[in-house]
């Protein structure tokens, strides 16, 4: 079963993020729009993330978001689109082609 990740708030004068091991079942979190995670992979290889479309586009498909997270490396997205990637129950769900070496965090800003 996935695994709820945290929201942390990143307020105006700055916080120190922090990051959790990504989970083999994959996470998620309560989308509201404002919300952007970072993954770090501190493995030998790269690692593959899918961030579950839920909603198909104006031509009739469902576009998971598909990133490459290179090793020894950083990713950041952009606030997620609740109305692409937000689930009837209010979350959005990723999963992971490797979680060894791999941490995510879920920020709000």
């Amino acid at each position: 079963m996935s695994v709820l990740l945290t929201i942390q708030e990143l307020a105006g004068t700055g916080a120190a993020p922090t990051f959790v091991a990504a989970a083999a079942a994959g996470n998620h979190f309560a989308n509201d729009g404002r919300v952007a995670l970072e993954f770090v992979n501190a493995h030998t290889a790269p690692i593959t993330i899918t961030i579950d479309s839920f909603t198909p586009c104006s031509q009739g498909f469902d576009h998971d978001l598909v990133l490459t997270v290179a090793a020894g490396t950083r990713w950041r997205t952009p606030a997620l689109d609740p109305g692409r990637f937000r689930r009837i129950d209010g979350h959005t769900y990723i999963t992971y082609s490797l979680v060894t070496a791999l941490t995510v965090g879920a920020f709000r800003s």
